[in-house]
């Protein structure tokens, strides 16, 4: 019964005010919603709540600590995509250029046209790679890698589409980086140096091997078979764009594959991001807050403002589902009484999500390692913990502001013209 009451009982603490989170996160323990992950937010630049439970290693029963890290998968595009946007206020970028001026040889087969605001935007037509590739190499040999993506044609007319890059996202950012950085860095590199160690993240893209102590172990709640049958049933994309996306790479097969050591430290900014939701959640309050730490700038409110405006939307060629994205990031609109803001960020496999909230200066993030596979294609709609534990979030916020308000928030746009139009 002691042992029992260990994993109920959640880690962490809670400002005052924020007590409805922590008993949400005790409920989900206890119901089996969660089965080991944390939850943190910051709310006008000050971390109310810091939470964590569950087991970290279901298999040797290792319990989820204060320092557990785990991986976030494509929350990581967040980093990334802040990356870019740094860059581009250094002024070694510009959104509207086309990618082949940093990158001469990406000029070819349909793609000297595309610039890196339609990259960056899911409107490239580049979500998948025909030649067989290792994720691997872009550690081992970025530049075999490099070869392969300058010559993969558009598996759409850029621009006219959308659809979602969950692999080669990074893979072609990181190639952007190397050629505009004057230290010419990697994607990784840059923002460890220029970015996780100035802030104090405790974020990594690619964990390295003398953190892995600290790693929570992935496992499935439920079979990708069984994802890939529901995917197709409501899927409204196009059938041959998703089997090239899910194609490559070769060395990434099976979810247990993020458990080995050397495959864990690969430092690819799609789904390779690793740390802490209180440090992805400090991540977002920065953005969330006019960009700037203690004095020191992370990101302009010019390019904070621009994260928050879509630039596509509507179906997902490669995922078949509806979707919002802006300079790299998942745009989430949110409905309060006739108020629409756009919340920023990226969700990850499984349940993983990180999210800026400019309106109510709100960074928060989740982290779990029980991946729910079925995530990606039922949110919002699906109740899990992370929903439950936002919603007591906001609940407390509005106490705290004296807000009486019902708060929708939507996947796409035409999900939130429908609710809009249901008020008229």
């Amino acid at each position: 019964m002691k042992g029992k009451s260990k994993i109920l009982l959640p880690g962490g603490f809670v400002k005052p005010g924020f007590e409805e989170v922590k008993e949400i996160f005790r409920e989900n323990l206890a119901n089996g919603l969660e089965k080991g992950g944390s939850f943190a937010a910051y709310y006008q630049g000050e971390l109310v709540v810091n939470i964590w439970g569950g087991e970290a290693d279901p298999f040797c029963k290792r319990q989820w600590k204060e320092d557990t890290v785990s991986c976030f998968y494509s929350t990581t595009k967040s980093l990334a995509s802040v990356v870019i946007a740094h860059l581009v206020d250094r002024g070694c970028l510009k959104y509207e250029d086309t990618i082949s001026k940093y990158w001469p040889e990406f000029a070819q087969n349909g793609k000297e046209n595309i610039t890196l605001e339609q990259f960056v935007s899911n409107k490239a037509g580049l979500s998948g790679c025909e030649t067989p590739y290792d994720l691997s190499w872009i550690r081992d040999n970025p530049r075999k890698l490099g070869y392969i993506l300058a010559e993969q044609k558009p598996l759409w007319l850029p621009g006219k589409y959308h659809g979602y890059h969950p692999i080669t996202f990074a893979l072609y950012l990181d190639q952007i980086v190397r050629r505009v950085d004057p230290k010419f860095r990697s994607l990784s590199k840059y923002f460890e140096e220029e970015i996780a160690k100035p802030f104090g993240l405790d974020l990594y893209i690619g964990l390295p091997k003398h953190l892995q102590y600290r790693c929570a172990r992935m496992s499935a709640r439920n079979s990708y078979g069984q994802y890939r049958e529901t995917m197709l049933d409501t899927f409204k994309g196009d059938i041959r764009v998703s089997e090239i996306t899910q194609k490559n790479p070769q060395d990434w097969k099976h979810i247990n594959t993020m458990n080995d050591t050397d495959f864990m430290d690969i430092p690819s900014g799609s789904a390779h991001g690793f740390g802490t939701a209180a440090a992805m959640a400090k991540f977002h309050s920065i953005l969330a807050n006019g960009g700037t730490l203690n004095g020191k700038r992370l990101l302009s409110e010019n390019l904070i403002q621009r994260f928050q405006k879509p630039l596509s939307w509507g179906v997902d060629l490669s995922y078949g589902m509806e979707d919002m994205y802006s300079l790299g990031a998942t745009v989430i609109p949110a409905l309060e009484g006739n108020k629409v803001t756009y919340q920023f960020g990226h969700g990850g496999f499984g349940g993983q999500l990180g999210l800026a909230d400019c309106d109510y200066r709100v960074g928060w993030s989740y982290l779990t390692n029980h991946l729910d596979i079925f995530f990606s294609v039922e949110y919002p709609s699906k109740i899990n913990s992370m929903l439950l534990l936002n919603q007591g979030l906001y609940n407390c916020i509005h106490r705290l502001e004296n807000k009486v308000v019902t708060r929708q928030t939507f996947r796409s746009h035409d999900q939130l013209q429908k609710a809009i139009q249901s008020k008229l």
